[in-house]
């Protein structure tokens, strides 16, 4: 087959293989040809795993055959067309692959691993969902900043599907990430918290490779007792299961609307950026961005290290009382306001220690709060000059 094509399978594959695994069966990139003369070519490190077909190769017989993954370098720099052939013989301790590539011969190790295999649903499997490829892409790569690092809290590291609220949920312990399920196709709305689809996060950049953000092409979504599958056109991807029940963010999103304003998102949006820069300067002491209201404006201020910022910003809607301030990380408005979708979303809370939710059309994003009151600033002295323009 063409050797870009080749290439392309290659990456593919290798996304979901850890390099330094200790088990060798687990650094190799697996060939086989089915017997309809299909091409698959997998990875895995044994919690999931990446298959990618394609019928674009000729002159096939059926095998399995495996690459170690440092091996691949060698056919990912050829051009051109490329054969892949089998020459192991009986007499041979360690297997061999002939790979032609116009009068290019090179020789590589040959494995063989009957065990390393994509795992089979058992009778449990569901039919969950069907979503555009695109869509589910987009949403997860925007999803991901709300899910944990921490790996021993791994119910945080997953992105929920919760058919029964309609939406997609990711939880850090700070804020909330939420993309509406409403257009999709749902065929299983699970009742039981403790049996949504949960996909751990380290599919991510597995999906980058496997998708593409431009195709509309429809994602199958399945689960049994033990696996997820997440199914496309010309790949399947299995990952383990995450049991456990995930949080009851219905309970966190049950909220008056006390105050609200609607601001320019990109307008806020650069304010925050350039606020989240300046609190890099603080060092291991985080500064909060307040938000503040006169007379019907919005206004936020930062006090870094050396600096301090000062903005006013255009709403089309704005309740918040004169008395009343509330601090955020920058950082955290910046990830919100970077993903909602709606140039004017709206932004409403019940008070200073509650949080802050942002509703975009199909991404809603909940942020908690920062404690100003035992910061060493006079927040209302410090709007007041700058809002009657007294600051030299």
């Amino acid at each position: 087959m063409n050797a870009k094509d080749l290439k392309v399978m290659m990456e593919k594959g290798i996304a979901a293989i850890n390099k330094k695994a200790t088990l060798s069966t687990l650094t190799r990139l697996y060939f086989q040809i089915d017997e309809n003369g299909i091409l698959k070519v997998w990875g895995t490190d044994m919690e999931h795993w990446a298959e990618v077909r394609t019928d674009n190769a000729y002159d096939t017989q059926p095998g399995v055959l495996g690459i170690d993954v440092d091996d691949i370098k060698i056919i990912s720099k050829m051009s051109g067309e490329i054969t892949l052939e089998d020459v192991t013989t009986e007499d041979m301790e360690v297997g061999k692959i002939n790979i032609k590539c116009g009068k290019k011969i090179v020789t590589i190790p040959r494995y063989q691993d009957i065990d390393i295999f994509l795992p089979s649903m058992d009778e449990s499997e569901k039919k969950i969902m069907s979503v555009k490829e695109n869509w589910l892409l987009e949403t997860l790569v925007n999803l991901n900043t709300y899910t944990a690092d921490d790996d021993n809290r791994k119910i945080m590291q997953v992105f929920n599907f919760n058919t029964k609220s309609k939406r997609i949920e990711a939880l850090d312990g700070y804020r909330i990430g939420m993309r509406t399920l409403e257009n999709q196709i749902i065929y299983e709305t699970t009742e039981n918290p403790f049996d949504t689809v949960k996909i751990h996060n380290k599919c991510v950049p597995v999906f980058k490779k496997l998708m593409d953000k431009k195709s509309e092409k429809e994602i199958e979504i399945y689960q049994d007792k033990k696996y997820i599958k997440v199914k496309g056109n010309d790949f399947t991807y299995i990952i383990c299961r995450i049991d456990g029940e995930y949080f009851k963010i219905d309970s966190m999103l049950d909220m008056s609307d006390d105050y609200r304003f609607v601001p320019n998102r990109d307008q806020f949006l650069e304010a925050m950026k350039y606020d989240a820069e300046l609190r890099k300067t603080s060092g291991a002491y985080k500064v909060p961005v307040v938000l503040h209201s006169e007379n019907g404006n919005l206004y936020s201020y930062i006090r870094a290290f050396r600096y301090e910022a000062f903005d006013e910003f255009e709403t089309s809607e704005n309740s918040m009382k004169d008395n009343f301030y509330i601090g955020f990380d920058p950082q955290f408005l910046t990830d919100a306001f970077n993903i909602v979708d709606s140039d004017k979303p709206l932004c409403f809370g019940t008070g200073s220690k509650a949080p802050l939710l942002i509703n975009g059309n199909e991404y809603k994003i909940l942020v908690l709060p920062v404690n100003i009151v035992n910061e060493n600033i006079d927040y209302n002295a410090e709007f007041t000059k700058r809002i009657r323009g007294e600051v030299a």
